[in-house]
C-alpha cells in the first residue's frame, strides 16, 4: 500500500490515482458527520461557503437542516452548529443535512478527485482501518485550522498509520512517518478516551474550542475511540454528499 499523509489540504495533491482519500477534521467536522450518519441522517451534503449551503438547502426537501460554524461558533440562522452533541437521533434521523465549516469542508473539496472519499475520526478509527486494508493507494488529508497544521488531525493520521503498519507492506511519505512517530511517542498502548482527550485539549484546535468557554464537552466527545463502525463515504461529488458505507 502507498499511504500518503497531507498535514494540510493541497500540500500533497490527491488525484484520481488514489483508491481512497480519508478526510480528517477531528475537532469537529468529521466527528459531527460520523455522529449524524450513525444516528440516522439520510445524508450530509458539504460545501465550503455559507451562501452556497443556503442555496443547496433551498433545492432540497423542506425539512433539510442547515448546519455548520465559522470560528467555532454556530452560523446565525442555521439549525445546528458544529457540536457533536447537537446531532442526536431525535434531531437528525431521516433528515438531509447541509454542512459548511471553517476547515473540514475545504479538506473534502481537496479530495474531490479520489475514487472514494471517506470521513475519519476517532469514533470510527478501527472500522476505518479495516476498510483501508484492501486499498492500494490511500491519502490521509488533515483539515488543519485556518491553514495551519493542528496536532489533533496529525494524531489521528498517526493512529491510522500505526494500526496499518504491522499488517501491511506500506510505502509511506515523510508526513505519514512523522504522524506515526507522534502517535507512538504519546501512546504505547491504545489510549483511554480521557487520556486522548487531554492530548486533544493541548492541540491548536482543542485550545481554540476551550477558549470559547463552551465546548470542552465536545473535545471529550471527539475522543471516544471506536464508538461506532459507521464510515460516511461520498456518494456524489457536485455537491459532495455523504452516506454510510453499506
Amino acid at each position: 500500500m502507498q499511504l500518503m499523509t497531507s498535514f494540510l489540504p493541497g500540500l500533497n495533491p490527491v488525484d484520481d490515482g488514489f483508491d481512497a482519500a480519508v478526510v480528517i477534521d477531528i475537532l469537529r467536522a468529521t466527528t459531527v458527520m460520523t455522529t449524524a450518519i450513525h444516528h440516522g441522517a439520510n445524508q450530509v451534503v458539504t460545501t465550503r461557503e455559507i451562501d452556497e449551503a443556503r442555496s443547496i438547502a433551498s433545492k432540497m426537501p423542506s425539512d433539510v437542516l442547515l448546519c455548520g460554524e465559522r470560528g467555532c461558533v454556530a452560523i446565525e440562522g442555521f439549525h445546528l452548529g458544529n457540536s457533536p452533541s447537537e446531532y442526536m437521533p431525535e434531531r437528525v434521523r431521516g433528515r438531509d443535512l447541509v454542512l459548511t465549516t471553517t476547515n473540514g469542508t475545504q479538506a473534502i473539496e481537496a479530495c474531490s478527485r479520489a475514487k472514494q472519499v471517506w470521513i475519519g475520526c476517532f469514533l470510527n478509527l478501527s472500522a476505518l482501518v479495516e476498510n483501508l486494508r484492501s486499498k492500494n493507494r490511500v491519502a490521509l488529508v488533515c483539515a488543519g485550522t485556518n491553514s495551519t497544521i493542528t496536532g489533533e488531525d496529525v494524531l489521528f493520521a498517526g493512529a491510522v498509520v500505526a494500526m496499518l503498519s504491522p499488517h501491511s507492506n506500506l510505502e509511506l511519505n515523510d508526513e505519514s512517518r512523522i504522524a506515526r512517530t507522534t502517535w507512538e511517542g504519546l501512546f504505547n498502548t491504545f489510549p483511554t478516551p480521557s487520556a486522548l482527550a487531554e492530548q486533544l485539549k493541548r492541540s491548536q484546535g482543542g485550545r481554540n474550542l476551550l477558549r470559547t468557554g463552551a465546548y470542552e464537552g465536545d473535545v471529550e466527545r471527539c475522543a471516544e475511540i471506536d464508538w461506532t463502525t459507521v464510515i460516511p463515504h461520498r456518494v456524489s461529488t457536485l455537491p459532495s454528499a455523504f452516506q454510510r458505507i453499506q
